[in-house]
């Protein structure tokens, strides 16, 4: 056929996270899979949107986002983290954290250069490098004993490396990032030209008394690398699609080359919401409980799950559970994920949609209503009943 096109990504299909909704719509399924909440969002932000739209902020925001908001952005990491950004050169409000991470990799990232990213990770990395012409270096996550692999990690962050990508609250494993993991990365780094991505849009929901961990918090980092943060994750509005990236004003500069002629300004109403409900008392509220409002959801999920042959560690961070089915499945969990949500009406993600896992896995989004969560933990021991277990 003439005029037929030649690829970029040819071995790329549609996400799995957009094939398993669809697959939940068509079978009325619960949908845990894709990562959004079904917890409505604070009334207090939902009247601040409202009251934008009524007020007429209906035209283009700033290409690098309201000021209001940037300088909100700014003082949050000031207030958790000691990091001082400028909110004129060093913030950009984005189309999600996504749109942000993309434009940072087409940025930055030259044909050739080496990325390396931790496995599994989230879809998004892959693609993007290859777009850019990089060359991806997994390396895996975990340790033989479930901890984050510091060694591996090192072992190949060599001086040719042009980036290292991070993911804490990890999506999909829901691993936090070790205290110290970031200054014996930024002892690595030293004297080299490496940069450093961290996607952070989990930031604060660390569990069990856990502390937040940011590349913002450690300096050498802070200087060669940009952190990424998501509204649509703290406040329950993914489709919202409000996003940002911090960083030096150097990568900023370079990021919003690529920023003004993809994405350009999202939603003006919604940033004008942000702004106006984040420094609330509602708004200072909500963020202080996220961590504990998100523990309490894992841990009503898994008392579900008591007695029933579903293999877990509790997450320790983010809204992902990952579930190992080894002892009622073999095999593609692929598959199983798949037939779950015809045969059982819950649909999850497997896990090998991220990487190759040794056994069957698959991951569940707990940022559901107390209903929801009940609904699904009837699921799971159902299927663990009727494959006999």
């Amino acid at each position: 056929m003439e005029g037929k096109p030649i690829s970029k990504l040819p071995d790329l299909g549609t996400t799995i996270f957009t094939e398993m909704t669809a697959l939940a719509n068509r079978h009325g399924a619960l949908n845990l899979a894709q990562g959004f909440p079904d917890i409505p969002p604070p009334e207090g932000l939902v009247e601040a949107a409202i009251s934008a739209l009524q007020e007429g902020i209906h035209q283009y925001a700033p290409m690098a986002g309201r000021p209001d908001l940037r300088a909100w952005i700014c003082s949050h990491y000031s207030q958790r983290h000691k990091a001082v950004y400028d909110a004129e050169s060093e913030c950009t409000i984005g189309a999600g954290a996504s749109s942000l991470i993309f434009a940072a990799i087409q940025a930055l990232v030259h044909p050739g250069d080496q990325v390396v990213v931790q496995s599994p990770a989230y879809d998004l990395y892959g693609p993007a490098v290859q777009l850019a012409g990089g060359q991806l270096v997994e390396v895996p996550l975990l340790d033989a004993s479930g901890n984050w692999d510091l060694d591996g990690l090192l072992g190949a962050c060599h001086a040719g490396v042009r980036m290292v990508i991070l993911n804490t609250p990890h999506n999909p494993t829901g691993t936090t990032c070790p205290t110290g993991f970031m200054d014996a990365l930024a002892q690595h780094l030293e004297g080299s030209d490496t940069l450093v991505l961290s996607d952070e849009v989990y930031g604060p929901m660390v569990h069990d008394g856990r502390k937040e961990v940011s590349l913002a918090a450690c300096p050498s980092l802070r200087n060669r690398g940009l952190a990424f943060g998501s509204f649509g994750k703290l406040l329950q509005v993914t489709g919202w699609k409000i996003g940002w990236a911090v960083g030096p004003a150097a990568l900023t500069a370079e990021l919003r080359k690529v920023h003004q002629y993809d994405v350009f300004s999202t939603g003006a109403p919604l940033q004008a919401a942000l702004a106006h409900f984040l420094p609330t008392k509602e708004g200072v509220a909500h963020l202080d409980g996220l961590a504990s409002m998100y523990q309490a959801k894992r841990d009503r999920l898994l008392a579900g799950l008591a007695g029933t042959p579903w293999r877990f560690t509790p997450a320790q961070g983010g809204f992902f559970q990952v579930l190992d089915a080894r002892d009622i499945v073999p095999g593609d969990d692929g598959h199983w994920a798949r037939t779950w949500t015809r045969t059982h009406g819950l649909a999850t993600i497997p896990l090998s949609a991220f990487c190759t896992p040794p056994t069957p896995q698959v991951r569940l989004c707990f940022a559901k209503e107390d209903a929801t969560l009940d609904a699904a933990a009837a699921c799971l021991r159902d299927i663990a009943t009727d494959h006999g277990n």
